[in-house]
């Protein structure tokens, strides 16, 4: 899988899962944080976990998909919003065919 940028950083490994690609995206901003503003990694990391990002981030990694591998994950929600866009232009196609009779 290629990454998004030229000096490998922010790559997904092909092998990687979705915790290890979350926790990797944590790592990241705790660093910049703590280079940022001078204070210890751990407190860098908290106040990046306290944030809407970190937030999700941490779920992401926590929850029920942070075994599964990457891509594996990116095609799961590639299904998912096809099968919600599907279900939503069914309803507006019977929407449409019931107010026409």
């Amino acid at each position: 899988m290629k990454g998004f940028s030229e000096e490998g950083k922010g790559t997904v490994r092909d092998d990687q899962t979705v915790a290890e690609m979350a926790n990797e995206v944590l790592m990241r901003q705790a660093k910049a944080r703590a280079d940022r503003s001078g204070e210890p990694i751990e407190e860098a990391m908290e106040a990046v976990l306290n944030t809407e990002a970190g937030k999700q981030l941490k779920e992401l990694r926590d929850g029920p998909h942070g075994d599964e591998g990457v891509e594996e994950w990116q095609v799961s929600i590639a299904h998912e919003v096809f099968r919600r866009t599907r279900e939503a232009i069914r309803e507006r196609i019977e929407q449409e065919l019931v107010s026409d009779t």
